[in-house]
Protein backbone atom coordinates (compact mmCIF):
# COMPACT_ATOMS: atom_id res chain seq x y z
CA UNK A 1 0.00 0.00 0.00
CA UNK A 2 1.15 3.80 -0.88
CA UNK A 3 0.84 6.63 0.72
CA UNK A 4 0.78 8.69 -2.36
CA UNK A 5 -2.38 10.95 -2.43
CA UNK A 6 -2.09 11.35 -5.95
CA UNK A 7 -2.15 7.43 -6.64
CA UNK A 8 -4.88 6.26 -9.24
CA UNK A 9 -5.09 9.54 -11.22
CA UNK A 10 -4.96 9.91 -14.47
CA UNK A 11 -1.32 10.11 -16.12
CA UNK A 12 -1.23 14.30 -16.85
CA UNK A 13 -1.21 15.33 -20.33
CA UNK A 14 2.13 16.26 -22.43
CA UNK A 15 1.60 20.42 -23.35
CA UNK A 16 3.36 21.99 -26.73
CA UNK A 17 5.99 23.52 -26.44
CA UNK A 18 3.64 26.87 -26.06
CA UNK A 19 2.02 25.60 -22.79
CA UNK A 20 -1.27 24.60 -25.07
CA UNK A 21 -3.47 21.35 -24.94
CA UNK A 22 -2.61 19.29 -27.93
CA UNK A 23 -6.08 17.90 -28.01
CA UNK A 24 -7.93 21.30 -28.73
CA UNK A 25 -8.17 21.43 -32.38
CA UNK A 26 -9.52 25.24 -33.92
CA UNK A 27 -13.27 24.22 -35.46
CA UNK A 28 -13.72 25.39 -39.16
CA UNK A 29 -16.34 27.69 -40.32
CA UNK A 30 -18.41 25.80 -41.54
CA UNK A 31 -18.65 23.66 -38.16
CA UNK A 32 -19.03 26.69 -36.11
CA UNK A 33 -22.38 25.94 -34.01
CA UNK A 34 -24.64 28.45 -34.94
CA UNK A 35 -28.24 29.51 -32.63
CA UNK A 36 -31.80 28.47 -34.25
CA UNK A 37 -33.24 31.08 -36.37
CA UNK A 38 -36.23 32.65 -35.17
CA UNK A 39 -39.31 32.04 -37.49
CA UNK A 40 -41.99 34.48 -39.53
CA UNK A 41 -43.35 35.53 -36.24
CA UNK A 42 -40.47 35.64 -34.22
CA UNK A 43 -40.64 32.36 -32.59
CA UNK A 44 -37.45 30.17 -31.96
CA UNK A 45 -38.55 26.87 -33.30
CA UNK A 46 -37.44 24.29 -30.19
CA UNK A 47 -35.67 21.41 -31.09
CA UNK A 48 -34.46 18.36 -29.35
CA UNK A 49 -30.93 18.19 -31.02
CA UNK A 50 -28.26 18.30 -27.96
CA UNK A 51 -25.41 19.56 -29.89
CA UNK A 52 -27.75 22.39 -31.35
CA UNK A 53 -28.28 23.19 -28.06
CA UNK A 54 -24.63 23.09 -27.00
CA UNK A 55 -22.48 25.90 -26.44
CA UNK A 56 -19.39 26.08 -28.95
CA UNK A 57 -16.32 24.74 -27.77
CA UNK A 58 -14.10 27.96 -26.52
CA UNK A 59 -10.26 28.46 -28.24
CA UNK A 60 -7.84 28.24 -24.81
CA UNK A 61 -6.24 31.19 -23.77
CA UNK A 62 -2.98 31.75 -24.70
CA UNK A 63 0.12 31.01 -22.33
CA UNK A 64 1.22 34.41 -20.73
CA UNK A 65 4.54 36.12 -22.53
CA UNK A 66 7.36 34.50 -20.70
CA UNK A 67 10.10 37.26 -19.38
CA UNK A 68 12.81 36.40 -21.40
CA UNK A 69 10.70 36.03 -24.83
CA UNK A 70 12.01 39.01 -26.85
CA UNK A 71 9.50 41.61 -28.34
CA UNK A 72 9.16 41.59 -32.11
CA UNK A 73 11.62 44.21 -33.36
CA UNK A 74 9.65 47.07 -35.28
CA UNK A 75 9.80 48.02 -38.89
CA UNK A 76 12.20 50.05 -40.03
CA UNK A 77 11.85 53.54 -40.91
CA UNK A 78 11.24 54.32 -44.95
CA UNK A 79 14.73 55.61 -46.43
CA UNK A 80 15.27 59.45 -46.49
CA UNK A 81 15.64 60.28 -50.19
CA UNK A 82 13.03 57.39 -50.93
CA UNK A 83 10.16 58.94 -53.60
CA UNK A 84 6.62 57.64 -53.76
CA UNK A 85 6.13 53.97 -54.10
CA UNK A 86 5.49 53.05 -57.57
CA UNK A 87 5.79 56.35 -59.01
CA UNK A 88 7.05 56.74 -62.24
CA UNK A 89 9.51 59.78 -63.25
CA UNK A 90 8.21 61.38 -66.63
CA UNK A 91 10.67 60.45 -68.71
CA UNK A 92 11.70 57.22 -70.58
CA UNK A 93 15.38 56.93 -71.57
CA UNK A 94 16.47 53.70 -73.20
CA UNK A 95 19.51 52.35 -75.43
CA UNK A 96 19.20 49.27 -77.23
CA UNK A 97 21.59 46.53 -76.55
CA UNK A 98 23.43 45.65 -79.85
CA UNK A 99 24.75 42.32 -80.22
CA UNK A 100 27.72 43.13 -82.51
CA UNK A 101 29.18 46.38 -83.38
CA UNK A 102 30.90 47.16 -86.33
CA UNK A 103 34.81 47.14 -86.41
CA UNK A 104 35.48 49.61 -88.78
CA UNK A 105 32.81 52.38 -87.92
CA UNK A 106 34.22 52.19 -84.36
CA UNK A 107 37.57 52.74 -85.52
CA UNK A 108 36.88 55.38 -87.87
CA UNK A 109 34.05 56.80 -85.42
CA UNK A 110 35.66 60.25 -84.82
CA UNK A 111 35.48 60.91 -88.03
CA UNK A 112 32.05 60.28 -89.50
CA UNK A 113 30.65 61.93 -86.21
CA UNK A 114 32.40 65.49 -87.61
CA UNK A 115 28.69 66.05 -89.96
CA UNK A 116 26.95 65.35 -86.72
CA UNK A 117 28.59 67.92 -84.73
CA UNK A 118 28.78 71.03 -86.99
CA UNK A 119 24.78 70.19 -86.49
CA UNK A 120 24.40 69.71 -83.12
CA UNK A 121 26.46 73.05 -82.48
CA UNK A 122 23.47 74.32 -84.31
CA UNK A 123 20.83 72.60 -82.32
CA UNK A 124 22.84 73.10 -79.20
CA UNK A 125 21.26 76.68 -79.94
CA UNK A 126 17.59 76.09 -80.44
CA UNK A 127 17.49 74.40 -77.32
CA UNK A 128 18.44 77.09 -75.27
CA UNK A 129 16.01 78.79 -77.09
CA UNK A 130 13.19 77.03 -76.85
CA UNK A 131 14.00 76.78 -72.86
CA UNK A 132 13.76 80.67 -73.25
CA UNK A 133 10.75 80.65 -74.66
CA UNK A 134 9.25 78.15 -72.34
CA UNK A 135 9.52 79.72 -69.07
CA UNK A 136 7.65 82.65 -70.10
CA UNK A 137 4.22 81.28 -70.61
CA UNK A 138 4.83 78.83 -68.10
CA UNK A 139 5.14 82.03 -65.31
CA UNK A 140 2.39 83.69 -66.88
CA UNK A 141 -0.04 80.95 -67.71
CA UNK A 142 1.46 77.91 -65.46
CA UNK A 143 1.42 75.47 -68.90
CA UNK A 144 3.81 74.54 -71.81
CA UNK A 145 2.65 75.23 -75.15
CA UNK A 146 2.54 71.68 -76.66
CA UNK A 147 3.92 73.23 -80.00
CA UNK A 148 7.04 74.35 -78.07
CA UNK A 149 7.19 71.50 -76.04
CA UNK A 150 7.53 69.11 -79.05
CA UNK A 151 9.85 70.99 -80.94
CA UNK A 152 12.44 70.81 -77.64
CA UNK A 153 11.44 67.55 -77.12
CA UNK A 154 12.33 66.63 -80.40
CA UNK A 155 15.90 68.07 -80.63
CA UNK A 156 16.61 66.46 -77.09
CA UNK A 157 15.77 63.22 -78.60
CA UNK A 158 18.34 64.07 -81.48
CA UNK A 159 20.59 65.27 -79.31
CA UNK A 160 20.48 61.53 -77.43
CA UNK A 161 20.83 59.58 -80.65
CA UNK A 162 23.72 61.75 -81.67
CA UNK A 163 24.92 61.31 -77.85
CA UNK A 164 24.57 57.34 -78.05
CA UNK A 165 26.45 57.42 -81.65
CA UNK A 166 29.19 59.50 -80.50
CA UNK A 167 30.09 57.22 -77.40
CA UNK A 168 29.72 54.26 -79.34
CA UNK A 169 26.60 52.84 -77.98
CA UNK A 170 25.32 52.32 -80.99
CA UNK A 171 26.20 52.16 -84.86
CA UNK A 172 22.82 53.82 -86.28
CA UNK A 173 23.41 57.31 -87.22
CA UNK A 174 21.81 60.15 -85.53
CA UNK A 175 18.59 59.99 -87.52
CA UNK A 176 15.70 62.72 -87.43
CA UNK A 177 13.35 60.04 -87.02
CA UNK A 178 11.46 59.98 -83.97
CA UNK A 179 10.31 56.44 -84.11
CA UNK A 180 14.00 55.40 -83.88
CA UNK A 181 14.37 51.95 -81.82
CA UNK A 182 17.88 52.03 -81.27
CA UNK A 183 17.57 55.22 -78.62
CA UNK A 184 14.50 56.01 -77.56
CA UNK A 185 13.85 59.64 -75.12
CA UNK A 186 10.41 60.50 -74.39
CA UNK A 187 9.27 62.93 -72.19
CA UNK A 188 5.64 62.98 -70.41
CA UNK A 189 3.54 66.10 -71.94
CA UNK A 190 3.66 68.95 -69.47
CA UNK A 191 0.66 68.83 -67.14
CA UNK A 192 -1.32 72.05 -68.36
CA UNK A 193 -2.23 74.91 -65.76
CA UNK A 194 -0.54 72.67 -63.38
CA UNK A 195 3.62 73.81 -63.55
CA UNK A 196 5.02 75.77 -60.88
CA UNK A 197 5.82 79.55 -61.67
CA UNK A 198 7.79 80.11 -58.99
CA UNK A 199 10.11 77.39 -59.80
CA UNK A 200 10.83 78.84 -63.32
CA UNK A 201 15.06 79.40 -63.83
CA UNK A 202 16.26 80.49 -60.22
CA UNK A 203 14.97 78.01 -58.24
CA UNK A 204 15.07 74.81 -60.87
CA UNK A 205 18.72 76.53 -61.53
CA UNK A 206 19.67 76.21 -57.96
CA UNK A 207 18.18 72.60 -57.12
CA UNK A 208 20.29 71.24 -60.20
CA UNK A 209 23.38 72.47 -59.30
CA UNK A 210 24.30 69.52 -56.95
CA UNK A 211 23.21 67.46 -59.78
CA UNK A 212 25.92 68.98 -62.59
CA UNK A 213 28.45 68.56 -59.78
CA UNK A 214 27.54 64.52 -59.62
CA UNK A 215 27.24 64.59 -63.27
CA UNK A 216 30.59 65.92 -64.12
CA UNK A 217 32.44 63.40 -62.31
CA UNK A 218 30.29 60.80 -64.33
CA UNK A 219 31.23 61.88 -67.19
CA UNK A 220 34.56 61.59 -66.64
CA UNK A 221 34.27 57.89 -65.77
CA UNK A 222 32.15 58.05 -69.26
CA UNK A 223 35.02 59.02 -70.65
CA UNK A 224 37.86 56.38 -69.56
CA UNK A 225 34.91 53.74 -69.94
CA UNK A 226 34.05 55.09 -73.34
CA UNK A 227 38.06 54.50 -74.31
CA UNK A 228 37.85 50.99 -72.69
CA UNK A 229 35.17 50.42 -74.86
CA UNK A 230 36.89 51.32 -78.42
CA UNK A 231 39.25 48.92 -77.52
CA UNK A 232 37.34 46.64 -76.57
CA UNK A 233 34.97 46.40 -79.57
CA UNK A 234 37.52 46.41 -81.72
CA UNK A 235 38.85 43.20 -80.12
CA UNK A 236 35.59 41.77 -79.73
CA UNK A 237 32.96 43.53 -81.57
CA UNK A 238 31.09 43.71 -78.67
CA UNK A 239 30.33 47.11 -76.11
CA UNK A 240 30.48 45.43 -72.49
CA UNK A 241 27.45 45.16 -71.11
CA UNK A 242 28.37 46.25 -67.68
CA UNK A 243 30.12 49.83 -69.24
CA UNK A 244 26.51 50.33 -71.18
CA UNK A 245 24.62 50.10 -68.79
CA UNK A 246 26.54 52.41 -66.83
CA UNK A 247 27.13 55.29 -70.05
CA UNK A 248 23.60 54.55 -70.71
CA UNK A 249 22.40 55.75 -66.94
CA UNK A 250 24.50 58.52 -67.20
CA UNK A 251 22.77 59.73 -70.09
CA UNK A 252 19.48 59.15 -68.66
CA UNK A 253 20.75 60.87 -65.53
CA UNK A 254 21.22 63.98 -67.63
CA UNK A 255 18.18 64.29 -69.35
CA UNK A 256 16.15 64.20 -66.50
CA UNK A 257 17.81 66.85 -65.61
CA UNK A 258 17.41 68.98 -68.54
CA UNK A 259 13.70 68.06 -68.83
CA UNK A 260 13.26 69.21 -65.37
CA UNK A 261 15.53 72.32 -65.78
CA UNK A 262 13.39 73.30 -69.24
CA UNK A 263 9.89 73.15 -67.08
CA UNK A 264 8.43 69.97 -68.98
CA UNK A 265 7.60 68.61 -65.34
CA UNK A 266 8.15 69.70 -61.97
CA UNK A 267 9.20 66.36 -60.72
CA UNK A 268 12.64 66.62 -58.60
CA UNK A 269 15.20 64.17 -60.93
CA UNK A 270 15.98 61.26 -58.65
CA UNK A 271 19.90 60.89 -58.13
CA UNK A 272 20.00 57.43 -60.17
CA UNK A 273 20.91 55.70 -63.37
CA UNK A 274 18.39 53.28 -63.02
CA UNK A 275 15.45 53.38 -65.55
CA UNK A 276 13.20 52.31 -62.64
CA UNK A 277 13.69 55.41 -60.23
CA UNK A 278 11.44 58.10 -59.70
CA UNK A 279 10.83 61.40 -58.05
CA UNK A 280 13.75 62.43 -56.10
CA UNK A 281 11.88 62.71 -52.24
CA UNK A 282 11.23 66.30 -51.29
CA UNK A 283 14.29 65.65 -48.43
CA UNK A 284 16.50 65.48 -51.96
CA UNK A 285 15.11 68.74 -53.18
CA UNK A 286 15.69 70.44 -49.55
CA UNK A 287 19.48 69.62 -49.61
CA UNK A 288 19.85 70.51 -53.20
CA UNK A 289 17.77 73.95 -52.63
CA UNK A 290 20.60 74.76 -50.04
CA UNK A 291 23.70 74.00 -51.72
CA UNK A 292 22.51 75.06 -55.24
CA UNK A 293 21.61 78.62 -53.13
CA UNK A 294 24.55 78.25 -51.55
CA UNK A 295 26.93 78.57 -54.74
CA UNK A 296 24.76 80.93 -56.20
CA UNK A 297 25.88 83.13 -53.09
CA UNK A 298 29.44 82.47 -53.67
CA UNK A 299 29.08 83.66 -57.29
CA UNK A 300 26.94 86.58 -56.55
CA UNK A 301 29.43 87.99 -53.52
CA UNK A 302 32.35 87.33 -56.05
CA UNK A 303 30.70 89.60 -58.52
CA UNK A 304 29.91 92.29 -56.33
CA UNK A 305 33.23 91.71 -54.67
CA UNK A 306 34.57 92.36 -58.08
CA UNK A 307 32.11 95.16 -59.04
CA UNK A 308 33.63 96.84 -55.66
CA UNK A 309 37.48 96.30 -56.14
CA UNK A 310 37.66 93.10 -54.78
CA UNK A 311 39.87 91.94 -57.88
CA UNK A 312 42.15 95.15 -57.71
CA UNK A 313 45.64 95.43 -56.37
CA UNK A 314 44.87 97.29 -53.49
CA UNK A 315 47.61 99.75 -50.94
CA UNK A 316 47.30 101.80 -47.89
CA UNK A 317 48.81 104.71 -48.78
CA UNK A 318 49.66 107.88 -46.07
CA UNK A 319 47.48 110.89 -47.94
CA UNK A 320 49.46 113.51 -45.61
CA UNK A 321 52.25 112.82 -45.81
CA UNK A 322 52.40 112.49 -49.86
CA UNK A 323 50.92 115.91 -49.45
CA UNK A 324 53.42 117.23 -47.64
CA UNK A 325 56.13 116.08 -49.43
CA UNK A 326 57.49 113.94 -46.57
CA UNK A 327 57.08 110.52 -48.33
CA UNK A 328 57.58 109.71 -52.26
CA UNK A 329 57.02 106.97 -54.47
CA UNK A 330 54.02 105.41 -51.96
CA UNK A 331 53.51 102.17 -53.31
CA UNK A 332 54.15 99.78 -56.19
CA UNK A 333 51.13 97.97 -57.47
CA UNK A 334 51.56 94.92 -60.14
CA UNK A 335 48.49 94.41 -62.49
CA UNK A 336 48.88 90.89 -63.56
CA UNK A 337 50.53 87.95 -61.86
CA UNK A 338 53.80 89.88 -59.18
CA UNK A 339 56.25 87.39 -60.71
CA UNK A 340 55.86 88.92 -64.23
CA UNK A 341 54.54 92.30 -63.85
CA UNK A 342 52.73 93.89 -67.06
CA UNK A 343 53.12 97.03 -65.78
CA UNK A 344 54.19 99.17 -62.49
CA UNK A 345 52.27 102.30 -60.71
CA UNK A 346 53.68 104.38 -58.52
CA UNK A 347 51.71 107.30 -56.57
CA UNK A 348 55.02 109.90 -56.20
CA UNK A 349 52.88 112.94 -55.05
CA UNK A 350 49.60 114.68 -54.22
CA UNK A 351 48.84 118.27 -54.56
CA UNK A 352 45.61 118.81 -52.51
CA UNK A 353 44.55 121.89 -53.39
CA UNK A 354 45.99 122.87 -57.08
CA UNK A 355 45.18 126.37 -57.08
CA UNK A 356 46.70 127.03 -60.28
CA UNK A 357 44.26 124.25 -62.30
CA UNK A 358 41.75 125.54 -60.28
CA UNK A 359 41.56 128.93 -61.67
CA UNK A 360 42.43 127.65 -65.64
CA UNK A 361 39.04 125.91 -65.14
CA UNK A 362 37.29 128.73 -62.93
CA UNK A 363 36.21 126.14 -60.37
CA UNK A 364 34.01 127.59 -57.39
CA UNK A 365 34.75 129.09 -54.57
CA UNK A 366 33.17 126.02 -53.07
CA UNK A 367 35.31 123.67 -55.23
CA UNK A 368 38.88 122.76 -54.99
CA UNK A 369 41.78 121.09 -57.60
CA UNK A 370 43.58 117.98 -56.53
CA UNK A 371 46.50 116.70 -58.56
CA UNK A 372 47.57 112.77 -58.66
CA UNK A 373 51.25 112.57 -59.84
CA UNK A 374 51.87 108.61 -60.72
CA UNK A 375 54.47 106.97 -62.44
CA UNK A 376 53.78 103.84 -65.25
CA UNK A 377 56.01 101.53 -66.28
CA UNK A 378 54.44 99.64 -69.13
CA UNK A 379 56.22 96.19 -69.42
CA UNK A 380 54.97 93.88 -72.40
CA UNK A 381 52.14 95.12 -74.08
CA UNK A 382 50.61 98.33 -75.96
CA UNK A 383 47.24 100.01 -74.65
CA UNK A 384 45.38 103.10 -74.62
CA UNK A 385 45.20 104.71 -71.31
CA UNK A 386 41.54 106.50 -71.40
CA UNK A 387 40.34 109.33 -69.34
CA UNK A 388 37.49 106.81 -67.98
CA UNK A 389 40.17 104.59 -66.58
CA UNK A 390 40.99 106.76 -63.77
CA UNK A 391 38.18 107.75 -61.16
CA UNK A 392 38.37 109.09 -57.45
CA UNK A 393 36.04 107.50 -55.26
CA UNK A 394 34.97 111.06 -52.44
CA UNK A 395 33.05 111.11 -49.27
CA UNK A 396 30.88 114.39 -48.83
CA UNK A 397 29.38 114.64 -45.23
CA UNK A 398 27.59 111.17 -45.55
CA UNK A 399 27.31 110.76 -49.14
CA UNK A 400 29.77 108.63 -51.18
CA UNK A 401 30.35 109.06 -55.03
CA UNK A 402 32.95 108.72 -57.57
CA UNK A 403 34.18 111.08 -59.19
CA UNK A 404 35.51 111.63 -63.24
CA UNK A 405 38.75 112.57 -64.18
CA UNK A 406 38.89 116.35 -65.28
CA UNK A 407 41.95 116.17 -66.94
CA UNK A 408 44.48 113.28 -67.63
CA UNK A 409 48.25 114.22 -69.03
CA UNK A 410 50.23 111.04 -70.45
CA UNK A 411 53.63 112.77 -70.41
CA UNK A 412 52.46 116.02 -71.35
CA UNK A 413 49.72 114.57 -73.60
CA UNK A 414 46.08 115.23 -72.96
CA UNK A 415 44.70 111.91 -72.97
CA UNK A 416 43.20 109.06 -74.76
CA UNK A 417 47.14 108.43 -75.28
CA UNK A 418 48.60 105.23 -76.40
CA UNK A 419 51.56 103.82 -74.08
CA UNK A 420 53.98 101.80 -76.04
CA UNK A 421 56.24 98.73 -74.11
CA UNK A 422 59.14 100.55 -72.36
CA UNK A 423 60.25 98.40 -69.56
CA UNK A 424 63.32 101.00 -68.52
CA UNK A 425 61.28 103.95 -68.97
CA UNK A 426 58.32 105.67 -66.85
CA UNK A 427 55.88 107.43 -68.19
CA UNK A 428 54.53 110.37 -65.70
CA UNK A 429 50.55 110.66 -65.62
CA UNK A 430 48.92 113.55 -64.13
CA UNK A 431 45.23 113.53 -63.06
CA UNK A 432 43.30 116.30 -62.11
CA UNK A 433 40.11 116.22 -59.91
CA UNK A 434 37.63 119.01 -59.18
CA UNK A 435 35.43 118.41 -55.67
CA UNK A 436 34.29 120.21 -52.96
CA UNK A 437 36.47 121.96 -50.33
CA UNK A 438 34.10 119.76 -47.69
CA UNK A 439 35.11 116.23 -49.29
CA UNK A 440 37.63 113.62 -48.63
CA UNK A 441 39.21 111.57 -51.14
CA UNK A 442 38.90 107.95 -50.14
CA UNK A 443 40.81 106.03 -52.80
CA UNK A 444 41.86 106.67 -56.50
CA UNK A 445 41.07 103.77 -59.24
CA UNK A 446 43.49 103.30 -62.07
CA UNK A 447 42.46 100.75 -64.18
CA UNK A 448 45.30 99.08 -67.02
CA UNK A 449 45.33 100.21 -70.41
CA UNK A 450 44.70 97.00 -72.21
CA UNK A 451 42.33 94.46 -72.44
CA UNK A 452 43.63 90.71 -71.71
CA UNK A 453 43.56 87.61 -74.58
CA UNK A 454 39.94 86.86 -73.83
CA UNK A 455 38.78 91.00 -74.06
CA UNK A 456 38.37 91.50 -70.85
CA UNK A 457 40.31 94.35 -69.03
CA UNK A 458 43.43 93.12 -66.26
CA UNK A 459 42.93 93.72 -62.53
CA UNK A 460 43.72 97.43 -61.88
CA UNK A 461 45.27 99.28 -59.58
CA UNK A 462 43.85 101.28 -55.91
CA UNK A 463 45.50 103.67 -53.99
CA UNK A 464 43.54 103.59 -50.76
CA UNK A 465 43.62 106.70 -48.39
CA UNK A 466 42.66 105.58 -44.66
Amino acid sequence: MTNDPNAGDPAPKPLRWDGSDPGWVEPKPEEALAAPEPDDEGQVEPTDDPAALAPSTPRPADPPRLAWDAAPPPPPPPPLFQSAAGERYPMRYEVEYPESLSRAKTLLRVFLIVPAVLFGWFVTYLLYLTFVTGWIPVFFKRKYPSWLFAGGAGALAWTARFQAYGLLLTDRYPSFDAESKAVTLEYDAPPNGRLSRWRVFLWKAALIWPHLVVLSFLWLAVAVVTFIAWWAILATGQYPRGLFGFVTGVQRWQYRVAGYFASYNDRFPPYSLSADAGPGSTAAAVVSGVLGFAVIGLFAGAIAAAASGGGRHSLDVDYEALKAGRARDQGILFAGPERTPRFVLTLNKITDPEAAFARTVGADTDFRAVLFELGMQNRDRTGNLRLSDVRLRIRDGLEERTVAVALLLVDGESAPVNILPAPSQTTAVRAYFIIAKTASPLYLDVDPPWFTANGTREDGARFRFP
